[in-house]
């Protein structure tokens, strides 16, 4: 798109000057709501010189960066994104791409955060890749606590809350949902508003030391049931020693439920 012919002579008797004028009538306007529209004009003709000299502006490519992040961290009903592209070298030259750039994201945990985006170019006569640095912060609606909770609580509904958090510094993975929360236990103490991170949460303990329990066992599709004493607390998935009340054999079996022990 060209600029009428009264722009590109204002443009190009502006540009033909050094810039230490430039700046100097930038200080006198600065005040002046005659600056901003200045400023304005000039980023535009600078837009306009680049294109028209067959460079790619560093303001082009942040623009097409940041709409490249915008589309890569596709946005849920409950999310909110907020991206920061960084500066490059301004001695930096790279040539107008006649095919589109092609962006990759480096991003190892797809949760954002400081991370660098890939630009290449590789068509027709115009080869060049620049790495361009980035940030990405991605708010979602996680569950928190909504109190302090303390190591070996069990947790429902009244532990916990949503609020609106900033996932791209959690380093650790963390529960997206109520349902990944309730019924389960706290490893380790949980400070009021903290996000519930995997490793803070466990299996509830669903079988008690000396407690009676029910043993399965499956022969071929046949399953034979009997009872016995556990020698230790299980959790769900967690194997444990369990005395047979009629054998006295000591046997080892997985934690299946609450009172329930299948053995191997």
């Amino acid at each position: 798109m060209e600029l009428p012919s009264f722009y590109r002579t204002f443009a190009k008797n502006i540009l033909r000057h050094s810039a230490a004028p430039l700046l100097s009538v930038q200080k006198h306007l600065r005040s002046s709501k005659i600056c901003s529209i200045v400023t304005g004009f000039l980023a535009v003709c600078l837009s306009y010189q680049a294109f028209a000299s067959g460079i790619y502006s560093h303001l082009q490519l942040k623009q097409d960066v940041t709409r490249f992040l915008a589309a890569e961290y596709q946005q849920t009903p409950h999310e909110h994104i907020d991206i920061s592209v960084g500066n490059l070298d301004n001695r930096l030259r790279l040539g107008q791409c006649p095919a589109p750039v092609e962006f990759t994201a480096q991003d190892q945990t797809g949760l954002g955060g400081n991370i660098s985006v890939k630009a290449q170019c590789a068509a027709g006569n115009i080869s060049w890749a620049v790495h361009i640095p980035a940030q990405v912060m991605i708010y979602r609606e996680i569950p928190v606590a909504v109190k302090d909770v303390t190591r070996g609580e069990a947790l429902n509904a009244s532990h916990l809350t949503t609020s609106l958090v900033n996932i791209s510094n959690i380093r650790q993975s963390f529960a997206a949902d109520k349902e990944a929360v309730i019924g389960r236990e706290a490893k380790r103490n949980i400070g009021k508003g903290e996000p519930f991170r995997t490793a803070t949460l466990d299996a509830p303990t669903t079988v008690k030391r000396g407690e009676v329990v029910k043993l399965e066992s499956l022969v071929g599709s046949i399953k034979v049931s009997s009872s016995g004493i556990a020698m230790a607390d299980g959790r769900l998935g967690q194997k444990i020693r369990v005395r047979n009340d009629s054998s006295e054999r000591v046997v080892t079996g997985v934690v299946r439920g609450q009172g329930l022990v299948q053995t191997l």
